[in-house]
């Protein structure tokens, strides 16, 4: 089997250019947070001390409050906007996933939303409008079938011969089972 490899690395650019903005921002926040924490502290230290030179042990203690609030404010930043945009990204995902469970079972009656903010709400979007397709051919050719039902009801009807009439029962039940199996 051939190997299926994009030939493309921009697939969804405008929503590629979003999250590497937000990643990038995200990164930069996070390094002037920690450079400002980090030059606050030693000025302050050093301003407490009133030494011209300071001991590496010093520095040390005097970088390690601010580094480690800078760090933590900077880790509770990341996580957070890595959760909301999971949320976007997996949602929709899910979503998509639920009605093409419904869709498996022959459930065309529950429409499918997402969010015009959420990531892939073109690919839902896609996924609606052919359910939505899929549902009025679906309701012609039921349409069709009833009517043929009908027809078969009013010839059975008129049938003497018993043999002929229960096979055309049984023509009838399946047409109608055939009809009980959707939900539109």
């Amino acid at each position: 089997m051939k190997s299926q490899k994009r030939r493309r690395f921009w697939v969804d650019p405008s929503l590629q250019f979003h999250l590497l903005s937000v990643v990038l921002t995200l990164v930069l926040g996070s390094v002037a947070l920690v450079s400002y924490s980090v030059m606050r502290g030693v000025e302050e230290a050093a301003l407490s001390s009133q030494e011209l030179f300071h001991s590496l042990e010093w520095t040390r203690q005097a970088m390690r409050g601010p580094l480690i609030i800078s760090g933590a404010i900077a880790v509770l930043a990341s996580a957070l906007v890595a959760l909301v945009w999971s949320h976007r990204f997996a949602g929709p995902l899910r979503v998509l996933s639920g009605a093409l469970e419904r869709l498996a079972q022959g459930n065309f009656s529950v429409p499918i939303r997402v969010r015009r903010s959420d990531a892939h709400h073109e690919l839902v979007g896609d996924f609606a409008a052919m359910q939505e397709s899929l549902r009025g051919r679906l309701e012609a050719d039921l349409r069709a079938l009833a009517e043929a039902s009908r027809r078969l009801r009013e010839a059975r009807d008129r049938i003497q011969d018993q043999e002929a009439r229960q096979a055309a029962d049984a023509a009838l039940a399946a047409a109608q089972a055939l009809e009980s199996r959707y939900r539109l």
